[in-house]
């Protein structure tokens, strides 16, 4: 029996995915994502203009799917532990295997002043929903806001560079603390 178009279309973009996500968009060759879905170049270039249309195509992707992530968070009234449940989300996401989409943003986050244009201007606007987002969540989840030692705007920011560090720094050196508590610790160190 053989194979869909739409099949082979998606092991391309699955395989390019990892592979952008393990070495990078630079590191990573056409002839590797070739060899990775056993394909030949016409049947590449039959679904994509080169490794960049490519590349954005799984950009736009991994940042619809942080939407939907979010989305399906805030389908509930936002309430304490809405953060919190947000990182346990995107922890179960991470550690499934099946999920790339963090370490796939962080990789191109750290290439970007390489990257297309355009692809620069997604990582921005994925980074800026992203500190809109974690504050949200942070101003609903803070129970006494008051007592908010820092700014929510700051600890957002904060809680993003712990997620991103966390993500990076657990491909060499894999902590015994998960996102989640890193995070909270530094909610608490926030209220303090």
């Amino acid at each position: 029996m053989s194979m869909r178009k739409t099949d082979t279309k998606q092991r391309i973009m699955d395989t390019a995915t990892t592979l952008f996500s393990c070495h990078g968009f630079y590191a990573t060759s056409i002839d590797d994502i070739l060899k990775g879905v056993g394909i030949t170049k016409g049947a590449f270039y039959h679904y994509f203009k080169g490794k960049e249309h490519l590349c954005g195509l799984i950009l736009d992707r991994a940042v619809s799917e942080y939407h939907q992530l979010a989305e399906s968070l805030l389908a509930d009234p936002i309430d304490s532990g809405s953060l919190h449940q947000w990182f346990r989300m995107l922890i179960e996401k991470q550690t499934s295997g099946q999920w790339l989409y963090c370490r796939l943003l962080m990789r191109l986050t750290i290439e970007a002043t390489e990257l297309s244009g355009a692809m620069q201007n997604t990582l921005k606007t994925f980074w800026l929903w992203c500190q809109s987002f974690y504050e949200t969540l942070i101003r609903k989840s803070i129970v006494a806001p008051s007592r908010l030692s820092i700014p929510p705007a700051d600890l957002a920011r904060l809680c993003i560079s712990a997620h991103f560090g966390a993500v990076w720094l657990d491909r060499c050196a894999p902590a015994a603390q998960d996102l989640t508590t890193v995070c909270e610790t530094l909610l608490k160190l926030g209220t303090m």
